[in-house]
């Protein structure tokens, strides 16, 4: 029975953390196209993209946006709790959420404002689950986006600069 209760609480924690980023929406931009956008936490049904491994689990989430009309995964994100059983023993650690990948796929939809609507749902989840930071390895040159269009894509220099503007006193941003 003990066993039983424990795969609930895992289940509902799941589901909880699904609706939570479902509960951001969608940005402005996207708003039109509300009807045809889902949020995916897997990858059944996603061949246009080489980004595999969606899944929300255990305080680690990668989701995308897919549009169902066009066939395409539109954005991707991917974030988890960094240090979660430790921060029990040591509430002083530095120990924060850590930002994996932040991707508009859709060159016509970069510089839109997703990734930053998005960012600010991270940042507001990170502030209510009162973590200290969220870390960023900002590499504008990651393997994953290596096979993707480079147009209308940040330069490292810019991709660290998006970053370090979200830093607030609240939650600060570290570059890793």
């Amino acid at each position: 029975m003990k066993e039983q209760k424990q795969t609930t609480e895992k289940t509902m924690d799941k589901r909880t953390m699904e609706d939570l980023i479902i509960s951001w929406g969608l940005p402005e931009y996207l708003e039109s196209k509300k009807s045809s956008i889902i949020f995916k936490f897997d990858d059944d049904g996603l061949t246009d993209t080489s980004e595999k491994g969606y899944h929300c689990k255990d305080g680690s989430v990668k989701f995308c946006l897919y549009d169902e009309e066009l066939g395409k995964v539109l954005f991707s994100m991917e974030f988890f709790r960094s240090g979660f059983g430790i921060k029990r023993l040591s509430p002083e650690s530095k120990f924060g959420v850590t930002l994996q990948l932040l991707f508009v796929h859709d060159e016509s939809l970069r510089k839109k404002g997703i990734a930053s609507y998005y960012f600010n749902g991270l940042r507001e989840y990170a502030i209510r689950e009162k973590e200290k930071c969220i870390r960023v390895n900002a590499n504008a040159n990651a393997k994953n986006f290596r096979k993707n269009s480079k147009q209308n894509a940040l330069s490292q220099k810019d991709l660290e600069k998006f970053y370090k503007d979200r830093s607030t006193p609240v939650m600060p941003v570290e570059l890793i």
